[in-house]
């Protein structure tokens, strides 16, 4: 009696693991789940940097000779042209050397026309035998010392008058000057800093990208077809402009493993300055790209998943390399293909081999 009650509540227990079994299938099977119809589009896609925006040219004024400012003729920040005085520097003393400049010159020339005269009588009177050759020969040394004297003091002169035109400080370039550090009356020497002059009719954006980047875009042929860089400034708005891409630095900077470019920006009201940091948006097109939403997918072990959906309404984990990221959607580089079925959404309820029923096509 004992055997036979144990054997019929085996029986009834397994009947019911049977019954749960089938009515789990039978729930999983009818379970109604969103899909995704995987579509091809062309897209613009937008990647962004941080830039340092450097003025087109930008020198440093500084003064090439020592001295007191005797005037200053710019303020900062005042726009000037090429060739426009900027400083002058008191050349008194200068002038002073000139004087003795001219004077040592004017004496070297009659020493020069005093030796010629010589050495004419000398000549004549040698062709009769009247002096010797050595005579000669000496009165022709004075004469090439003479000139030799006066070539000095004409340098002598020259230099003079290029320290003279050091004085007066010029614009090399049309620019924005910047902060003057030194006021009229000032004493400067040579070398000392006086501002800085910036051109920024047109400014360089400079930004790096990873060298693994550079040489994926090499390959793809992809450096320089951007279809729009623009600027957003510190302040968050947009530049009125779009740039144009440049050429790299020449060598890949080992410490940051990243190669740098610059982007050329018009700026002829001069908005933005010398030393702006900004944000760089580089947009290309991207044709018959495959675009999924970030919740289509799960991720296991660093990798990347979708359900596919078969012909018998099957699920099947398929694996895809994701390209750029959007702002929430993935572009697929591989793994799917125009025409496929995804679950949109719910994947976490799901595992490989499930049948579900199609709820809504998106």
């Amino acid at each position: 009696m004992y055997f036979k009650t144990v054997i019929i509540c085996l029986m009834a227990t397994l009947f019911a693991v049977s019954c749960s079994k089938d009515k789990e299938k039978s729930n999983q099977k009818d379970k109604e789940v969103p899909v995704l119809e995987i579509k091809e589009k062309d897209t613009l896609v937008s990647n962004q940097f941080v830039t340092d925006i450097q003025a087109k040219k930008n020198v440093e004024m500084r003064s090439r000779i020592g001295g007191i400012i005797q005037h200053i003729y710019v303020n900062e920040g005042q726009f000037v042209h090429q060739g426009q005085a900027l400083f002058k520097i008191n050349d008194a003393e200068l002038q002073m050397e000139l004087l003795k400049a001219n004077a040592t010159l004017k004496q070297t020339e009659a020493d020069v026309r005093i030796a010629e005269v010589e050495l004419k009588q000398i000549q004549s009177l040698h062709a009769k035998k009247f002096v010797a050759n050595n005579e000669l020969e000496m009165v022709k040394a004075k004469l090439s010392s003479a000139k030799a004297k006066h070539a000095f003091a004409d340098a002598e002169k020259r230099t003079v008058l290029q320290k003279i035109s050091f004085t007066r400080i010029t614009a090399p370039f049309d620019g924005v000057i910047d902060v003057i550090p030194h006021k009229d009356g000032s004493l400067v020497e040579n070398g000392t800093l006086l501002t800085t002059l910036s051109q920024l009719n047109e400014v360089y954006a400079y930004f790096s990208i990873p060298e693994n980047l550079y040489f994926e875009l090499l390959a793809n042929d992809k450096i320089g077809s951007h279809q729009k860089i623009e600027l957003t400034l510190p302040n968050g708005v947009n530049y009125q402009f779009n740039g144009a891409l440049k050429t790299a630095e020449g060598e890949i900077d080992r410490t940051t493993g990243s190669i740098r470019y610059k982007v050329l920006f018009p700026n002829p009201d001069r908005l933005i300055k010398h030393g702006t940091s900004g944000k760089l948006i580089i947009s290309e097109q991207q044709n018959n790209a495959i675009l999924i939403p970030q919740k289509s997918t799960f991720s296991i072990q660093d990798k990347t998943y979708v359900f596919v959906v078969d012909k018998q309404n099957k699920v099947k984990m398929t694996n895809i390399k994701i390209g750029t990221t959007l702002r929430d959607s993935y572009m697929v580089e591989s793994g799917l293909k125009k025409g496929d079925l995804i679950i949109y959404e719910g994947t976490q309820s799901l595992k490989d081999g499930d049948i579900i029923k199609i709820k809504k096509k998106h």
